[in-house]
């Protein structure tokens, strides 16, 4: 069980976890969104 002065530390670990995984999920998804343009650019799929 967490004592008082381990809470505050584990809620900022909690939220820094959070935002590592929400800015690598935005940077994959830009890579993947990125890929997808370049292939299709490839194929001559171009405005």
């Amino acid at each position: 069980m967490a004592t008082t002065s381990e809470a505050p530390a584990s809620w900022v670990k909690r939220i820094g976890w959070l935002v590592l995984i929400w800015t690598a999920s935005v940077l994959s998804l830009g890579v993947v969104a990125y890929l997808f343009r370049f292939l299709m650019g490839l194929a001559g799929l171009t405005v």
